[in-house]
């Protein structure tokens, strides 16, 4: 016999609420396993396609993402200066023979850090650590948004008490990095090629008891 009316509405709506869960938990499933493409997609970029400019938006989001880095006791030792055209034009004439390199580069991040304890203490090194960590922290989130980055110290060429003089860094802070960004010629892919490690996984791990 044929169920009535009332029951057949109710299987239909049953069955696409199930087919709703369904969806939704390959949803689910598709986000955590792309969660980490930025880990794994994230690669040192020194080529990029000016012709695109890097949103603001992302830029804040990245910076957001930088500041949640660990860092002991709040000591928050990072410090970010974004470039406008007027600050990398100045960065780019610390070096001339690189400068055609440095004028390729669409934006510049100049990241430094200082700590209230004695150099090589163990709290400065924290200190460095977590800077280090908010800085790659900055990289990851904009790879997110299929943004490449390069993150820059001594091929800069020039010395870090000049890139610190060109942004106007305060008197303690040191030199962390120059960060490079832009879109990339070459999109962004766990794919493309990075160089091989030398020692790799079995040459760093210790499995212990």
């Amino acid at each position: 016999p044929t169920p009535p009316p009332p029951l057949l509405a109710l299987y239909s709506s049953l069955t696409m609420a199930a087919s709703a869960m369904r969806l939704l938990a390959l949803a689910l499933v598709v986000f955590a396993s792309s969660a980490f493409t930025p880990l794994t997609a994230r690669r040192s970029v020194v080529k990029y396609d000016k012709s695109k400019p890097v949103p603001a938006d992302a830029v804040d989001r990245a910076l957001e993402a930088a500041i949640l880095a660990p860092c002991h006791f709040l000591s928050e030792p990072w410090r970010f200066y974004t470039c406008g055209a007027e600050t990398k034009a100045k960065l780019c004439g610390l070096n001339e023979d690189k400068r055609a390199m440095f004028e390729g580069v669409p934006e510049w991040l100049i990241v430094t850090w200082c700590s209230e304890h004695d150099d090589g203490s163990k709290l400065s090194l924290e200190d460095h650590a977590a800077a280090a960590c908010a800085t790659q922290n900055f990289m990851l989130s904009l790879a997110a948004d299929g943004i490449g980055s390069k993150w820059m110290t001594g091929a800069l060429g020039a010395a870090p008490e000049d890139v610190l003089a060109a942004v106007g860094a305060n008197d303690g802070e040191k030199l962390l990095g120059a960060i490079w960004y832009g879109y990339p010629d070459k999109a962004l892919s766990p794919d493309n090629k990075s160089p091989p490690r030398k020692m790799g996984l079995a040459g760093t791990r210790t499995d212990l008891p």
